[in-house]
């Protein structure tokens, strides 16, 4: 039984759509309005892990309100007790039409403008959240309701319930300092798909403790599937709360998981290795009565957009929010990277603390949009993200739990974007640059490194140039022996090549970037050339667009300046591949444009000399398209 109705929107728009119609944040440090409690305080009880809808199925447990959104109960079914405001589930969407979004809300009340789970076409994602459910005495008492505007499938499971008490011994949460339980890669415990590992109770978490909120990772897993969490010495549970593609790359996700005096169970369906880390313990009945520690629902509310308050997350950069509550140990939330620069990870902590040798957040590729449940303990200062990666940063409040932050003794830290070393390579299309030497100041924004050869293939043997007397190096080989890191590698070059073998020798240049670790490879499209040469460009053209539409080549970008050149005048030699002297800045400038748009940067010059800059900086093919070239003799002075 699928969700929703097929649109022919594009990917852009329907993640864009996720996130509109919010009110933007300020600067780092600023208070956000606090969000309206939709719930009294409230304790944990334990309750599954149990699945209470799966649309896939001809009885859904599920009530379709209209053809983007379904009703589930939650209370009083399946074992679920009648009086939970609350509930700790996990939304799976799976086989979705197209690049798309899930919302989860208590029904009865206005869909926010905030997402729970992201996914591409035709993929299978998860994540968990903490919800509140409808009101009593409204329709959907007990209840959440989930849209998505695509046709997909959903799947709702339950761990834990929240029921109202203003103190109580057992359910109060207890925040820890992040740290790792569990690594597989480090015991040598390699998982048999099906394969199962017992985490026992760490030092310091009651033997009666009622539940763990966890941080489980998948690596490495060997085919698509699923990983589970119960109570250790528990049945096996039919219920998942992350799903490995097989494809080896991190999958996390955090989850509160019932616990027994031994501890709890991760199963993976996948194989391969588990990383699990502690995040906070729930109290069982030899604690003291406490207020502390209990749940409040929320109102869910954006606290933190960057796509709207700049500046984004850079490489090894952290940005902070204060609270907007000032009676929270720890905040709920879910956190959203999206067009992440490279393979890479979020860390969420208390402002003004350490940060933590744990990730809140993976994403395993390039322009990314995924999803993950944080429950993070709050300091005097508020709540702190680091990335190691560069990643838009998107965090909605779902409900907090109470007590007092920690002290935030260290000062704030910087969130300045690193400096790109960029690698050209090029054959003799490119090293116009290197005789018109001058043009290479319009190389902005990157420490640049130029390696333009005459005759250069991008595998095969290169031949002798004419022009130089000498044999170059491959294109493969200039990537893999240029000294020093590399961020991004620009090519302008396979000139020399046919349509026959061009793939394959495409994809060895892709993949010697990656064991580079190189976040971005930037392909320009082959120009007009000869009457002769025109079909095997278009032809290679056609084919770097489908390798970057494949999506197994992520940190490919396919820089159209075969289009963006067309019309020019005084760029070309005769041939319409080789380059004349405003030909050569006006590459320079491409390439800076480009690199700067595919990195989330500014642009590094206007278009026209005292015009806007750009931040962050448009595509050039699409300003082209509407404006015409760049002013560059203006910009350049040449």
């Amino acid at each position: 039984m699928n969700l929703g109705r097929r649109f022919g929107t594009v990917l852009a728009v329907l993640i864009a759509g996720a996130f509109t119609a919010v009110p933007a944040i300020g600067p780092a440090g600023r208070v956000v309005a606090a969000p309206t409690p939709l719930s009294p305080p409230s304790r944990l009880v334990p309750v599954g892990p149990m699945r209470v809808a799966d649309t896939r199925l001809a009885e859904c447990g599920c009530v379709r309100l209209d053809d983007t959104t379904i009703r589930v109960i939650v209370a009083g079914r399946a074992g679920v007790p009648a009086g939970i405001t609350a509930a700790a589930i996990t939304v799976t969407a799976t086989e979705a039409s197209t690049g798309t979004f899930v919302t989860v809300w208590p029904s009865g009340t206005p869909r926010p403008e905030t997402s729970t789970v992201n996914l591409g076409a035709g993929r299978t994602a998860a994540n968990s959240t903490i919800v509140p459910l409808g009101a009593a005495g409204t329709p959907g008492a007990g209840a959440i309701d989930v849209f998505s505007p695509a046709q997909l499938d959903l799947i709702i499971d339950v761990t834990v319930g929240f029921v109202p008490a203003a103190t109580s011994r057992a359910g109060r949460f207890v925040p820890t300092a992040p740290r790792r339980l569990l690594d597989t890669r480090e015991t040598g415990g390699v998982l048999a798909n099906g394969g199962a590992v017992d985490v026992a109770l760490p030092a310091g978490v009651a033997a009666d403790s009622l539940a763990l909120v966890l941080n489980v990772t998948s690596v490495d897993a060997t085919s698509p599937g699923f990983v589970t969490g119960r109570a250790a010495g528990t049945p096996a549970s039919t219920s998942s709360f992350v799903n490995p593609d097989g494809s080896g790359a991190p999958r996390a996700a955090s989850i509160i998981v019932p616990a027994s005096p031994a501890g709890v169970t991760i199963e993976s369906s996948s194989g391969g290795h588990l990383i699990v880390d502690l995040v906070g313990w729930f109290t069982g009945p030899s604690a003291a009565e406490s207020g502390e520690g209990m749940f409040v629902a929320a109102t869910p509310t954006r606290l933190l957009d960057t796509r709207i308050d700049a500046p984004r997350l850079w490489r090894g950069g952290t940005r902070e929010l204060a609270s907007p509550i000032s009676d929270a140990a720890a905040l709920v939330t879910n956190v959203t990277l999206d067009q992440v620069d490279a393979p890479g990870f979020v860390a969420a902590f208390p402002a003004g603390n350490a940060r933590p040798a744990t990730s809140s957040i993976n994403a395993a590729a390039r322009n990314t949009t995924i999803a993950n449940l944080a429950i993070t303990t709050v300091s005097t200062r508020g709540l702190a993200w680091f990335a190691n990666v560069g990643t838009d940063l998107i965090v909605d409040l779902t409900g907090w739990f109470t007590g007092a932050g920690v002290a935030a003794p260290q000062p704030p830290s910087a969130n300045a974007p690193p400096t790109l070393r960029t690698l050209l390579i090029g054959d003799s299309t490119l090293a116009a640059l290197d005789v018109v030497t001058v043009s290479q100041r319009a190389l902005q924004g990157f420490e640049p490194v130029l390696d333009a050869a005459p005759c250069r293939r991008l595998v095969g043997p290169s031949c002798r140039s004419a022009y130089t007397g000498q044999v170059p190096n491959t294109a493969v080989q200039a990537i893999a022996a240029t000294p020093g890191p590399v961020d991004v590698v620009v090519i302008k070059a396979g000139y020399n090549e046919g349509s026959a073998a061009f793939e394959a020798a495409a994809v060895e240049v892709l993949l010697t970037a990656r064991e580079r670790g190189v976040a971005l490879v930037l392909w320009l499209t082959y120009s007009e050339g000869t009457r002769s040469q025109l079909r095997t460009y278009e032809v290679n053209n056609a084919t770097l667009l489908r390798l970057s539409a494949s999506g197994d080549y992520p940190e490919l970008e396919v820089a159209d300046w075969r289009t963006y050149a067309a019309a020019s005048t005084g760029w070309y030699a005769a041939d319409r591949v080789h380059l004349q002297g405003a030909g050569a800045w006006a590459t320079a400038d491409y390439i800076s444009r480009w690199v700067a748009h595919a990195t989330h940067r500014p642009c590094p010059q206007p278009w026209v000399p005292g015009g806007p800059v750009g931040d962050p900086c448009p595509s050039p093919d699409l300003v082209a398209m509407s404006l015409g070239p760049p002013g560059l003799r203006g910009l350049y002075g040449f």
